[in-house]
């Protein structure tokens, strides 16, 4: 009986771990650029020895990343759709036209997965499916849009339409790349080795934009702080992915989706914690809108 629960309440539970972990990683890249640390030098080093590690892992379990051209393949466009380039993206945009603003972008991940989905026919159209995902947005958008319209009024003419499209390429980028981990899996593969190619593909990916950048190939050290907000992103990012992909795995792209969410709460949460960020009326609801939005979805998984 416990076992039946588990397997019925591990997609949502592993929806929740991964929005925890990679909400927490952001929240401490802000934490680290005041201790002198670039988030570009950050999230390489993440990627890489997340990657280096989740490798190790996967050859202890027997599961070993294979390196045939099929699965090179996957490794590098899951990484250049999922990761690379849209982190590229959010981080020049956010100097372009604003934190706030390119944060707006991501809820609406979920939104262009499941257009993508019904155009591949990997989904249908379910009306229980539909109204989670409006709930969830909406409940993302409520957290986020207050503070980024008082933050962007006055500069909001200003705005460089270029920047402002690009941005909103980064969730047509991420639910790209939702639709292609799920519709090209290697057959036969394990999660963990995926997992670890795609964030090794994405160190690669993103070297010669870290070279080009006038961010520090590798950080500070001289204090402790740095070194502990080091590691522990690290591991968050190794643990967080073996989640990621053991989603992706186990259901579909549409519900997978639904993590954006979850990192939208969690950097909320964290901004309360770390930062003394303050928690307007509007968060509560907007919470019960996007566990009720998860229910829903999870009714019609696919």
């Amino acid at each position: 009986m416990t076992a039946s629960l588990i397997n019925k309440y591990r997609a949502p539970l592993y929806v929740l771990i991964f929005g925890a972990l990679f909400g927490a990683t952001i929240s401490m890249a802000k934490f680290a650029a005041g201790y002198g640390i670039a988030p570009l030098t950050l999230i390489f080093w993440q990627m890489l020895i997340g990657g280096i590690l989740l490798g190790i892992t996967a050859a202890l379990k027997k599961q070993p990343m294979r390196f045939s051209v099929r699965h090179l393949r996957y490794y590098f466009i899951a990484g250049i759709l999922g990761n690379a380039l849209p982190t590229t993206l959010a981080f020049m945009a956010a100097i372009k036209i604003g934190t706030a603003l390119t944060g707006l972008v991501y809820p609406l991940s979920p939104v262009f997965t499941y257009a993508f989905s019904l155009v591949m026919r990997i989904d249908r159209l379910q009306k229980l499916k539909i109204w989670g995902m409006c709930l969830g947005l909406a409940g993302a958008l409520l957290i986020i849009v207050p503070s980024t319209v008082s933050q962007t009024a006055e500069a909001s003419s200003s705005l460089p339409p270029l920047w402002v499209g690009l941005a909103f390429s980064i969730p047509v980028l991420l639910g790209l790349g939702n639709i292609y981990r799920s519709m090209d899996w290697p057959k036969g593969s394990a999660s963990l080795p995926l997992a670890a190619g795609m964030l090794l593909a994405t160190s690669i990916l993103l070297l010669p934009v870290l070279i080009l950048s006038d961010a520090p190939f590798w950080p500070d050290f001289s204090t402790n702080v740095p070194i502990a907000i080091f590691a522990g992103n690290i591991m968050m990012s190794y643990v967080g992915f073996i989640f990621y992909f053991e989603l992706q795995r186990i259901a579909g792209p549409v519900y997978f989706s639904q993590i954006s969410y979850f990192i939208t709460i969690t950097t909320m949460v964290f901004g309360l914690m770390i930062f003394g960020e303050s928690i307007e009326w509007y968060v509560i609801p907007s919470i019960g809108l996007i566990f009720s939005g998860l229910f829903l979805v999870s009714k019609n998984r696919t």
